[in-house]
């Protein structure tokens, strides 16, 4: 943008140019071409092409820093293009010179759900409605903000109150069918979601929406139909490629699934899906790695970043030299295991919502000089050039990490001190449970035909966080007890998980961190999971890249009580065969 000018102490006062008599900046363009930035500008925006929309309304905002229609479509097209901190900035600048408007509240909302910030997204949608209570956009963005703090029946009410006044605005319909969904099950939200899809059948992220209800179903083909469908109305949307890539690989079309998962790094998805790497590296594209240096980048949760992993000792024999940027938890582990590989934790940055991932150590060597760097991977598309066919996705024979020596040894002795039954590890849901993948996990009730087993076998827990209490309704709901190290953090020490997953006869776990520990160290896995997960490519009951690892699932809608039973008689061959 144009410096403005400045008039300094005892300096001539300039005559004004014809812009600055018309109360315009002058930034050495004409009138016309100003007039002309604004339109194509405004043009762009409506038809969701931002990049070119925010390079006319710059030229536009520089002649006119205060107009307030310029500053409004301005920075929604800044979020749009995921630009965040430019958008705040812009925001900044308005409302010190505005009052603030419906419509700068608005976009300041939206802003703040794509943050992940909801508690303030109800605040500010509760305001727009007051400001505009016949605006049903307002109502939806409410409703919106409200599922991010789960207060689904306060959001189905008000939307249920707004209906009868906009029966035909899809959006409500569509938000609608989200939130009944979430409280009453997917089967309640059909209805609603057939409704929005008559008023827009070809609405992407209705959809796209309507898609995940036929995930929780198990119908991939249904799931996958509407969710390619959502990226023919839009291709520009992130979420609807990253659940067709789920879908396609679960359908074994692995080269389509791989080519839709990359969307995973978007820039406009929500922050707490994705981070963004500040190594500036160029992404490796499948180049042969002879004479090459490699880095492998962490990403998503910790279990997800060790699953992935399974394929590092491939790429260490490939590569001249490998380097491996990982969860501080594993620096330890991956050493050992890679002895000539350079391992580095990382840290990370928020910044505008943004994650920034930093890998230090190696990022100062490249800085120094001290090391060079060809290529980088994040670490889930580590296997993407091999894995074409299912064919293509093999093990690693007996698990890829070991455990330390003399943490094996220490838990071989306190297993070994419970009894001399054998030993059961057990997990039985995720870390962090969303209410939207709750369905995946067995939780504490469905568990009783396996502890049945009490007598035969000692359980030993796996579930990391403060468990206390789910141990007791444990034992107080099924008679048995699941023996727990009080001294170890699961969650803080991988080095103890892997100890105690290889010393274990068996490990039965949800599809959690723990499951993919003791798959890592080659120990005989049960995952279970009310629907299969997408990593294993279309197999009814195995993980194709784990050796000892078999999978307990359903095709349909999930029967806890068949998967338990099928797991429990499967727990009892391993361990009393």
């Amino acid at each position: 943008m144009a410096k403005r000018r400045k008039q300094h102490n005892g300096a001539k006062p300039q005559q004004k140019t014809k812009l600055e008599k018309v109360g315009l900046v002058d930034t050495g363009r004409t009138l016309g071409e100003i007039r002309k930035a604004m339109k194509l500008g405004q043009r762009y925006a409506e038809k969701g092409e931002w990049a070119d929309a925010v390079k006319h309304l710059l030229i536009a905002w520089d002649a006119m820093p205060e107009d307030l229609s310029i500053l409004t479509v301005l920075s929604h097209a800044l979020v749009q293009l995921g630009v965040r901190e430019h958008a705040i900035a812009v925001l900044q600048r308005a409302l010190e010179v505005h009052e603030p408007t419906p419509e700068l509240i608005g976009i300041i909302l939206r802003l703040a759900l794509e943050m992940g910030m909801h508690d303030i997204a109800v605040k500010l949608g509760e305001q727009l409605v007051v400001m505009e209570p016949t605006n049903p956009t307002n109502i939806v963005n409410l409703a919106t903000a409200y599922s991010g703090v789960k207060r689904f029946s306060e959001s189905i009410a008000m939307l249920q109150q707004a209906l009868p006044q906009f029966p035909d605005n899809a959006d409500l319909w569509n938000v609608l069918a989200t939130q009944v969904r979430e409280r009453d099950g997917v089967d309640s939200a059909d209805v609603f979601f057939e409704e929005a899809l008559k008023l827009r059948p070809g609405d992407a992220k209705i959809l796209s929406n309507f898609s995940i209800s036929f995930t929780r179903r198990n119908e991939v083909d249904r799931a996958l139909e509407l969710a390619l469908k959502s990226i023919e109305a839009d291709p520009s949307q992130p979420e609807p490629r990253v659940g067709a890539a789920q879908f396609q690989f679960l359908k074994g079309q692995m080269e389509e699934g791989w080519e839709n998962y990359e969307y995973r790094h978007h820039i406009r998805r929500k922050s707490n899906q994705t981070q963004h790497y500040t190594h500036k590296l160029p992404l490796w594209d499948g180049e042969d790695l002879s004479g090459k240096a490699l880095l492998v980048a962490a990403e998503q949760g910790i279990g997800d970043e060790v699953m992935w992993g399974s394929y590092l000792p491939y790429l260490y024999d490939q590569a001249d030299k490998l380097f491996i940027g990982c969860d501080p938890r594993l620096i330890s582990i991956y050493q050992r295991r890679f002895p000539d590989a350079i391992v580095c934790g990382y840290l990370d940055r928020v910044i505008s919502g943004y994650r920034y991932r930093v890998f230090p150590a190696i990022e100062k060597m490249m800085k120094e000089g001290e090391a060079h760097i060809d290529f980088y991977t994040p670490v889930a598309s580590a296997p993407k050039h091999a894995w074409q066919s299912m064919e293509a996705v093999k093990p690693y024979p007996e698990g890829y990490l070991s455990p330390e020596e003399g943490k094996k040894q220490e838990f071989a002795l306190r297993l070994g001190a419970i009894s001399d039954k054998p030993k059961v590890g057990l997990a039985w849901r995720s870390g962090v449970v969303a209410t939207e993948r709750a369905y995946l996990y067995s939780g504490i009730d469905n568990l009783g035909p396996l502890l049945a087993l009490k007598d035969k076998v000692d359980f030993v827990n796996l579930q990391y966080g403060d468990v206390a209490d789910e141990l007791d309704e444990i034992e107080r709901k099924h008679g048995a007890r699941v023996h727990n190290f009080e001294d170890v953090n699961l969650k803080a020490d991988i080095e103890a998980n892997l100890a105690i997953a290889a010393g274990c006869d068996a490990v039965v776990s949800v599809c959690s961190a723990p499951g993919i520990f003791s798959m890592s160290v080659g120990t005989a896995t049960l995952l279970m999971s009310g629907a299969p997960p997408w990593w294993s490519f279309g197999s009814p009951n195995k993980i194709p890249f784990a050796q000892h690892a078999e999978l307990f699932s359903c095709k349909g809608m999930p029967d806890w009580a068949d998967i338990m039973n099928r797991v429990a008689a499967r727990v009892e061959e391993l361990t009393q065969g």
